[in-house]
């Protein structure tokens, strides 16, 4: 099941058949053939896209041409957690070890 990454709206256009370039979703009226919705689609590699062959596209969020789209299943409504950044996840290890030892010393 896909969703529109940006309000979580389940996608029916585009599932069984190829996303026509010039669909939107039903609820925000964003662009669903963008990268956002893309299945290869990663913002933390270097090109945020997964897929080497593609070309590079400079607006993430907006309608493109791209080839190689194919419709993410998930997205917002299935929750799942995001990745985070080696900085972020040292600063939650932080932030968690220093609740524990107040915890510990509120005895």
């Amino acid at each position: 099941m896909a969703s529109c990454y940006k309000c979580g709206t389940v996608i029916t256009q585009g599932v069984d058949a190829p996303m026509q370039l010039e669909a939107v979703c039903e609820q925000c009226s964003s662009w669903l053939h963008s990268c956002a919705n893309c299945a290869f689609y990663d913002e933390y590699s270097q090109r945020k896209c997964r897929e080497p062959k593609a070309d590079f596209v400079f607006d993430r969020l907006g309608k493109n041409v791209c080839t190689f789209f194919k419709l993410k299943a998930g997205g917002k409504a299935a929750e799942q957690p995001r990745k985070m950044s080696p900085r972020s996840q040292a600063h939650d290890r932080e932030g968690k070890a220093r609740e524990k030892l107040a915890a510990l010393f509120r005895v």
